[in-house]
Parts: C-alpha cells; structure tokens; sequence
C-alpha cells in the first residue's frame, strides 16, 4: 500500500518542498529501505521512527516498507522528516486515513517515547508552506508553533506527540491554528538591554555616531583603550529605526535556520548586533560550508556587524566582505549549487592608533 504526504527541507535558508512517499509490501523478512539522497542524520530516522510507532501504541509493519524523499536529486539534512514518514509508515500500513494527509504539510522530529521535538527553520518552512495553495495547513511540535504562526494565511496545528497528531488527522480530536500574535510579539521584544542616552560626554563621537545611523554610513572608530568605542558601537542599534515586520522575518529567517533563535523568542524584534573575533575564518564571517551556511555577515542582516580591533582581522577574511558591502547580499557557490544569502548590514570598525594600543 502507498501513502504520499507533503513535507520541507532548508537548503541554506531556503524551503524546498519534497514528497514523503511511504511503499509497504509483503516481505519474507521485515525490512526497512529509505532512499532519496538523505543525510545521517535521515538515515536514521528510520531507528527513532520505528520506536515511536511502538512506543506510541501502534503497531510497526513486519513487511518490506520503502521510503522515497523526492525530489531524489535534492540533498536532504536534519532530522525534521521523522514525524512525516511515521505518519506514511502508519498510512501505509492501514493505521491512519490518509485523505486529510493531503490538506497539510508537516515536520518534525520525534523522540523514541513519540513526543515531538523542534526543528531547526520553522519560519521558513512555513512561510513556502504559505505559498501550496493546494495546502489547508501546516502541522509542526508544539516548541516551533509561534514562530511558525508569524506567517499570514497559514494554519499553524501544533502537536505535542504522533499520537496526538494521528488522532487530529483521524478525526479524533480537534485542534484550533495557533494565532500569529505579530504586534504582541513586537511589544514584549522591542526593547534593548543598553541605550544611547546612557553616553555621558563624548559629543564629537555622538554627532558622528548620529550622522553615520541617519544615513546608514560604515564608520571607523580610532582611539586609545578604554576611551568608549566599545560602548558606543553596542548602543549605535537603539538608535536606528525600529524593525518593520518584513525586516524581522528576514533577520528571524536566519537566526532560525542555524537554531540561534533565543529561547522563547519566536520573532527578533530589535536589531542584531554581531560582534566577532578577530581570529574568525572567511567561512565564519560571510558563510560556507556543505551545505551552506550563513556567516556574521548574514546574521547581522538588518543591524550592526562590530569588528573590534580591526588591524587584527586577517586581511584575507576582510577582503572577502567587498562584494556583500556593495550588494547587500553573499553568494556561496558549490559544485552542484549556489545559496545566497542576505547581508545588508552597517559595518562599524574600532582600532587603536598603533601596536601598543596608545
């Protein structure tokens, strides 16, 4: 029997749709095969898999199960595939009525006891759920819910465990879409931890501190130890606009997909200030790897990137940020693909005025 549902995989910080396509047949040994380019982290679903399906009251098929995650030419990673092929295993095996399978999308990871886990990229995720108008819904663990809601004309269903997400798409139960809260998530996050008023003095540094937000201009700072440049760069973000909700997407969107989102924040609504050391590689400044993946550049998208001790940087790794200064974006190319990523930040650089510091 073959059970087919829709599901998502982030490729740097985009959502690419696949097809989750469970085939279960007679077998004189039972024996599990998954295929379509995953990753380890998917290959081993398939263990977790199986122990939530029993764990979670139901009954694991002792047949030939096939499991395709197509496109087959599209690398997949991380373990939010688990919750969909436990749902295709379940549908496939006669568990589970699939006709309400059609109508949602869903992720997640599952733990052996069954419960949901969060995943990484929720916000993208939906918002290219958004655009299936074939889509009714979009079902994610309960710890992703808020951040996915932040997308409009998306139904967010929030599941705690399979069981639970069974019985929804069963018919069993019901469970009301997790309201967007947008502006509420705006007023209990827009506040900053330091100000610019706290600056006593320094009304030369102010003025060009001023003058560099109004117009969004890069600025060096040249002084001696200890004479302030830290403290000003830190405050310069409470003095530029405020986030506009599609600036927050787009800055959330990244923090999202490396899993840096703080803690019970579904939405970044002040702006980043990303402060790294100068020991950073090129790859960690503007991004890279396999996949790739966003560098400080990219997390400071719509905020302050701070370089402190600028002479100290590799001067390799500072050449490298020429083309997303002017563009506003990084393009890292691989064999197979390029990712592009969004990096249109302020750049503030600090130095002392020679080796010794004075």
């Amino acid at each position: 029997m073959l059970a087919r549902l829709k599901t998502f995989t982030l490729l740097g910080i985009e959502a690419m749709p696949v097809d989750v396509e469970v085939d279960i047949s007679p077998a004189a040994m039972p024996k599990t095969i998954l295929v379509g380019l995953p990753d380890t982290a998917v290959k081993e679903s398939t263990h977790r898999v199986e122990r939530a399906i029993v764990n979670s009251g139901f009954i694991r098929p002792q047949d030939r199960v096939v499991i395709n995650l197509a496109p087959g030419d599209l690398p997949k990673q991380a373990p939010s595939f688990d919750l969909p092929v436990a749902l295709g295993v379940l549908a496939g095996s006669g568990q589970l009525d699939a006709s309400r399978l059609e109508h949602y999308a869903v992720v997640g990871e599952l733990a052996l006891e069954g419960i949901t886990r969060p995943v990484k990229g929720a916000l993208s995720l939906a918002i290219e759920a958004a655009k299936d108008s074939s889509l009714k819904g979009f079902i994610v663990p309960t710890a992703n819910a808020p951040e996915a809601a932040v997308v409009e004309g998306l139904e967010v269903i929030a599941v705690d465990s399979l069981a639970q997400c069974v019985a929804f798409l069963a018919g069993e139960i019901e469970i009301p879409p997790v309201p967007g809260r947008v502006e509420e998530l705006f007023e209990q996050f827009s506040e900053y931890e330091v100000d610019f008023a706290d600056v006593r003095g320094q009304e030369m540094a102010k003025r060009a501190m001023t003058l560099a937000a109004a117009g969004r201009h890069n600025l060096l700072m040249i002084g001696p130890p200890g004479s302030g440049k830290t403290m000003l760069a830190k405050r310069l973000p409470t003095i530029l606009p405020r986030l506009v909700p599609s600036e927050s997407i787009e800055t959330t969107r990244i923090y999202s997909a490396v899993g840096q989102l703080p803690a019970g924040q579904p939405l970044l609504a002040t702006r980043p200030f990303r402060s790294p050391h100068h020991t950073i590689s090129d790859a960690g400044l503007v991004g890279g790897g396999s996949p790739p993946s966003p560098g400080e550049i990219s997390k400071a998208h719509n905020g302050i990137l701070f370089l402190d001790e600028l002479p100290e940087f590799n001067r390799k790794t500072l050449e490298v940020m020429r083309q997303p200064l002017e563009d506003g974006t990084v393009t890292i190319s691989r064999a197979l693909r390029s990712t592009t990523f969004p990096a249109d930040f302020m750049l503030i650089a600090a130095a002392n005025p020679c080796p010794c510091s004075h």
